[in-house]
């Protein structure tokens, strides 16, 4: 009996890593694909008139987003 609890736990854990490695296959496989996406990837803004990669201080502007709720002025009625 001792036997047979022992071999039917070895081949579940076998099943079970199958089963995780299989799966951690395919996120890291689709992480390695677009970080290497991201890094061929460069915006035009970042280079100069020579085609140069620029390693200035780099400025962004953030607007408020336009759709944010404001509390209206008519609550005087």
């Amino acid at each position: 009996m001792e036997i047979a609890l022992v071999v039917l736990t070895v081949i579940g854990a076998f099943i079970l890593g199958i089963t995780v490695s299989w799966l951690a296959k395919g996120y890291v496989e689709d992480y390695i694909e677009n970080a290497a996406y991201s890094k061929s990837v460069t915006h035009p803004e970042m280079f100069d008139e020579n085609g140069d990669m620029l390693h200035d201080d780099l400025m962004y502007v953030r607007r408020e987003n336009p759709w944010a709720d404001y509390e209206s002025d008519d609550d005087d009625d």
